[in-house]
């Protein structure tokens, strides 16, 4: 008796999780998708053809380290690399030396061994980037998975920073006349 019983719940909880499946299906082919701006004027990430693609991609260590160079001098004010360690460098083709005197310019806060206070001490290679203190409303995105977090990866990184535009497309302040760019802002197709 309970095994027959046992069944009829089952199905019951079956035949519910269908008709809200089928009844949630049956009102997106009627409505469709929401109309947004983000959906209607952004644009997919370009197509790229980087010699790191494929199984057998290299990189070129000159190119990283500028990337890198240009990490330091302008993203990394804002955008932290807190999943990287400096010994990671390495990699990009610093020596051992060089690896050194990057890390101790940052500054480490950690439990000194004698006393088991915190203190500031210069970073070493096993330590990893620390993260920047940002004291506005929220905070900008870790850029040490950040190819790995975005849908397109690489091409999505090189259509954000060089897709900025002055104006905003006019069919978009037309159809969405509250997704007007902020004074001093830019507008990118590819930010949505």
């Amino acid at each position: 008796m309970i095994r027959i019983i046992s069944i009829f719940v089952g199905l019951f909880f079956t035949a519910s999780l269908l008709w809200s499946l089928t009844w949630d299906t049956i009102q997106l082919g009627k409505d469709g998708l929401p109309h947004t701006a983000a959906a209607a004027y952004g644009e997919h990430p370009k197509k790229l053809a980087l010699a790191s693609d494929g199984p057998f991609g290299k990189f070129d260590t000159a190119q990283l380290q500028r990337g890198f160079a240009v990490y330091q001098g302008v993203c990394a004010s804002c955008h932290s690399l807190q999943h990287v360690s400096f010994g990671s460098l390495e990699a990009l083709g610093y020596n051992p030396a060089e690896v050194k005197a990057i890390a101790a310019k940052a500054t480490i806060n950690a439990k000194d061994p004698l006393s088991g206070e915190m203190k500031d001490r210069p970073g070493l290679p096993a330590d990893h980037f620390p993260p920047v203190v940002y004291a506005d409303k929220g905070a900008p995105p870790d850029l040490s998975l950040i190819t790995k977090a975005r849908h397109g990866g690489p091409a999505y990184i090189y259509s954000l920073l060089t897709g900025y535009e002055a104006e905003q497309p006019a069919a978009l302040v037309k159809h969405f006349p509250d997704a007007k760019t902020p004074e001093g802002m830019y507008f990118n197709p590819y930010f949505g």
